[in-house]
């Protein structure tokens, strides 16, 4: 596992400003290259200098003790030629970085990108980012130079390496030119971004899901004590366990921790808990069946079968439960209701009742059927959510709660 500093290099045209960068800890550091000193300041392991094929390569190498190498004077001539003619060439590069390594002291990799004129070069970009990482590898990213349109594609990437090879991302650093004053240049971290992005995902899977649990890791790095993150654990495991009376008491202990320790929540998840707190409104219901109708659905439309099977049903006995005045939560009640409403046989919801039930049982065990509407519905994928599509529009009729 290595930490690697990934940094943009932009056109050749002239060269940068030199600019006195001011760095966490009080330190200050002058170039016309910020990743140059971001290096020096993070001491990576590998620095990789990713620019097109018009970048301004020369200037950059100049900035180093490559430039007292007399050898490499007619080497980086010709590098800074071809960059004006914008051709310069991936085995030129190969070349030069096995010096600016011997310079530096780490590993160093100079590598061409499109332009990101198009989608495909775009894509092209985010894969050769991508590629720079092993599993588990740490990245620090910086956005200060190289084309514009860049720091969106390396935001990307970020989110990438996260998902696609568990990268930790240890900062994403822009230095602010113009915002020089004094003659000091501020170094902005931009990481926070992530976090963003990492609460918008979570939102979008909980509402395809409905599982709390993908809250968790967010909400303990946002400063929510353990406590409050245990309970909402359990919460989510009370509601997979189809114990909703259960997952309803552990939400509201969450809640109330919440509302004590909002104001310690970092300042990008405080934007999206009135989000969460919304989602998570039914707990004041006194109607639990509006819960389980809910997750029924849910898992309906996205494809999880056997779990809005088992829901279904389980919700149409809470309903008829609280109907009759009795305790969804309690055992003996709900049996009494079911065999209840088993001897009356309602004619307007009692084939349907029967037929979610004998598909449950056919789900849940395996059962051989000799029920023909039993046998047609769990044919296929599309014919049995059909089916329960019709029975939960009878059963459980789809709420907005």
């Amino acid at each position: 596992m290595s930490h690697i500093l990934v940094t943009m290099l932009g056109k050749a045209a002239s060269n940068y400003r030199e600019a006195t960068y001011a760095f966490d800890g009080g330190s200050h550091r002058t170039s016309r290259f910020f990743g140059l000193e971001l290096c020096k300041h993070i001491r990576p392991d590998k620095l990789v200098i990713l620019g097109t094929t018009g970048s301004m390569w020369d200037n950059l190498l100049l900035e180093t003790a490559l430039s007292e190498q007399v050898e490499l004077e007619e080497a980086l001539l010709t590098l800074g030629e071809a960059a004006q003619q914008d051709k310069v060439q991936q085995a030129t590069l190969d070349q030069l970085a096995i010096h600016l390594q011997a310079v530096l002291g780490i590993s160093c990799e100079l590598r061409l990108i499109p332009y990101g004129r198009t989608q495909p070069e775009q894509t092209a970009t985010l894969e050769i980012l991508v590629n720079c990482f092993a599993d588990n590898d740490t990245a620090t990213l910086d956005v200060t130079h190289g084309l514009r349109h860049l720091p969106m594609l390396v935001q990307q990437s970020a989110l990438l390496l996260q998902t696609l090879k568990d990268v930790q991302i240890a900062g994403i650093y822009y230095g602010a030119l113009d915002l020089t004053q004094a003659d000091i240049t501020p170094v902005m971290r931009l990481d926070g971004l992530l976090e963003i992005d990492r609460w918008t995902e979570a939102l979008t899977h909980y509402d395809k899901t409905g599982d709390y649990a993908v809250f968790v890791t967010l909400l303990r790095q946002s400063g929510i004590s353990q406590a409050a993150v245990e309970s909402l654990q359990d919460a989510a495991f009370y509601e997979q366990t189809n114990n909703v009376h259960q997952a309803r008491g552990k939400l509201r202990d969450f809640l109330s921790k919440l509302r004590e320790e909002e104001s310690r929540c970092s300042r990008h998840a405080v934007l999206f808990l009135p989000a969460l707190k919304q989602r998570f409104a039914w707990v004041n219901e006194d109607k639990l069946h509006l819960r389980q109708t809910a997750v029924a659905w849910l898992a309906l439309e996205h494809g999880n079968l056997l779990r809005a099977c088992i829901y279904g049903f389980e919700a149409f006995i809470t309903k008829l439960t609280q109907e009759q005045g009795g305790k969804p939560d309690s055992f003996d009640e709900r049996k009494y209701t079911k065999d209840q409403y088993e001897t009356r046989k309602p004619s307007a919801t009692w084939s349907d009742y029967k037929l979610l039930r004998e598909i449950r049982n056919q789900l849940a065990h395996s059962s051989t059927q000799r029920n023909a509407d039993v046998v047609k519905a769990v044919s296929n994928r599309a014919e049995l959510t059909r089916t329960l599509h019709q029975i939960f529009t009878t059963l459980i009729p789809k709420t907005h709660t």
